[in-house]
């Protein structure tokens, strides 16, 4: 990890074991601080991030129905609004330390429909993979397509052309196959994942999923800094973000962004963190269990 980055994020998260970093995040927060859906009624919402007015399609009956997987990327949640705007603000620290440049490649996970992370982070990047379960794709690409910049540029950060829509089940597609198809050898330099950790089942396949990305790198492409990973969530349970974090914190080295770096860009912490981890060395030579 750049010096410069580890050094604005200050100390490591101790042990999870311990719970005080569940403590002292659960002491500040109230039910009363909303993150849900924008409006999981509409067809359409209206949202902006960093002065710029976004519309956007969702599928209030698809958030509805019984789909055995799940449904919730069917709609535009407040928590990715607030993670849009950190990527897009000018002092993000990803950018002033060195993680990201315009030279990067970034993979996200459960993307939903909404496009917001991939479009402001895609005008600051090479490259972008979006991923979730193919029901969210086709309004994903549709939300891409009329939401991003108009630009002359044929490819590359800001050109919209950068990036790309894919399909990614996280217990059943081989990840590093993935990023090797996407990205080569080289692997990512980011992996990001917004309001992901909300129930117990899916905490495991998101770790692993995480892992296998940032060990691609590791394993194959030393010349580079590693992958940094960056969680985006909402305070909802303590219990499913304390088995989150256990979970994560034997794989990963990690940080939390301070809340001076939530707030800074316009945004309060209050009810939302960002983790960022780095793959621990010994976890790139074996596999996790």
């Amino acid at each position: 990890m750049a010096h410069t980055f580890a050094t604005v994020l200050g100390d490591e998260v101790a042990d999870a074991d311990e719970g005080a970093e569940t403590f002292d995040l659960f002491s500040h927060f109230h039910s009363s601080q909303d993150l849900g859906m924008v409006d999981g009624k509409a067809t359409e919402v209206e949202v902006t991030v960093a002065g710029r007015d976004f519309t956007i399609k969702q599928s209030p009956g698809l958030l509805r129905s019984n789909r055995e997987a799940g449904t919730t990327g069917a709609a535009v949640w407040r928590t990715s609004v607030r993670f849009a705007e950190w990527l897009a603000w000018s002092a993000n620290p990803l950018f002033l330390g060195g993680v990201l440049d315009s030279s990067s490649s970034v993979l996200e996970l459960g993307t939903g429909i909404s496009a917001l992370a991939p479009i402001m982070i895609g005008e600051r990047v090479k490259k972008v993979i979006a991923t979730d379960q193919q029901y969210t794709l086709k309004l994903l690409q549709e939300n891409i397509s009329s939401n991003v910049r108009k630009s002359r540029q044929p490819s590359g950060p800001g050109s919209g052309k950068n990036i790309d829509v894919c399909a990614l089940d996280w217990e059943t597609d081989d990840i590093p196959s993935f990023v090797r198809m996407h990205v080569g050898e080289d692997g990512f330099d980011a992996v990001v994942a917004c309001d992901c950790v909300f129930n117990y089942a899916l905490i495991q396949p998101l770790v692993d999923t995480c892992i296998e990305t940032c060990r691609a790198r590791k394993s194959v492409a030393t010349q580079h800094q590693p992958t940094a990973c960056i969680i985006a969530q909402q305070l909802r349970q303590p219990e499913v973000f304390e088995q989150w974090l256990n979970a994560f914190i034997k794989a990963f080295r990690v940080w939390r962004v301070p809340d001076e770096l939530i707030r800074g860009c316009g945004q309060e912490p209050a009810g939302f963190v960002i983790h960022i981890g780095i793959l621990q060395p010994h976890i790139d030579a074996e596999k996790s269990t």
